[in-house]
């Protein structure tokens, strides 16, 4: 199955590669704006915050895989600065805080694999039963393609869990599985994989 790739992927997005046997990250679709590809929905104390990684636009129509992201804009300091803000007083952040800041700064310049990289921290922070790989061709897309797909609905789609601003709010569905992990840490998996 075809899924695009994903930037601190949703909760429902982890959900749907769990459910199945082959998973295939398309690095040959084009790109798609304003989707889960460069961005991602963390929790603050001010609801949900979009965190967004700037691409570098070149002329024409662009694979993903040749898409690199903009460090001119110093986007990594500040993503880190909203998670940790975010997630700093949360159960299970001090725990993972490295490897979530040793992904955020890594030297990739591609956005592909800043993505596989983060991807490959929430399989192994959870052990995940999710072995992926990247595409080899482009695919036309179909009916019900997994790449066209809304990662960012807000429908009741897992169980409740204790969210850090949660006094503040009734618990906000399928945000970044980045905040399960920083709230639930190991038992986050449960959520993922049932």
């Amino acid at each position: 199955m075809l899924f695009p790739t994903a930037y601190f992927p949703s909760i429902l997005y982890l959900q749907n590669l769990c459910q199945r046997k082959e998973v295939v990250i398309d690095r040959h679709e084009h790109w798609i704006k304003q989707s889960i590809r460069n961005r991602c929905e963390i929790l603050g104390s001010a609801g949900l915050q979009k965190l967004v990684v700037p691409i570098i636009h070149e002329a024409g129509k662009q694979s993903l895989g040749s898409i690199r992201v903009d460090d001119a804009k110093k986007w990594r300091e500040n993503h880190w600065k909203s998670i940790k803000t975010a997630y700093g007083r949360s159960p299970y952040f001090e725990h993972y805080q490295r490897e979530i800041e040793g992904c955020l700064f890594n030297s990739e310049q591609h956005l592909v694999a800043l993505n596989q990289n983060l991807l490959h921290f929430f399989i192994e922070a959870w052990e995940l039963p999710i072995v992926p790989t990247l595409s080899w061709e482009f695919v036309p897309y179909s009916n019900y393609d997994e790449r066209l797909k809304d990662w960012f609905i807000r429908t009741e789609i897992h169980a409740n869990y204790q969210q850090v601003f949660q006094h503040k709010s009734a618990t906000v569905f399928n945000p970044s599985a980045l905040d399960l992990l920083c709230c639930e840490g190991p038992l986050g998996r449960k959520i993922l994989v049932n």
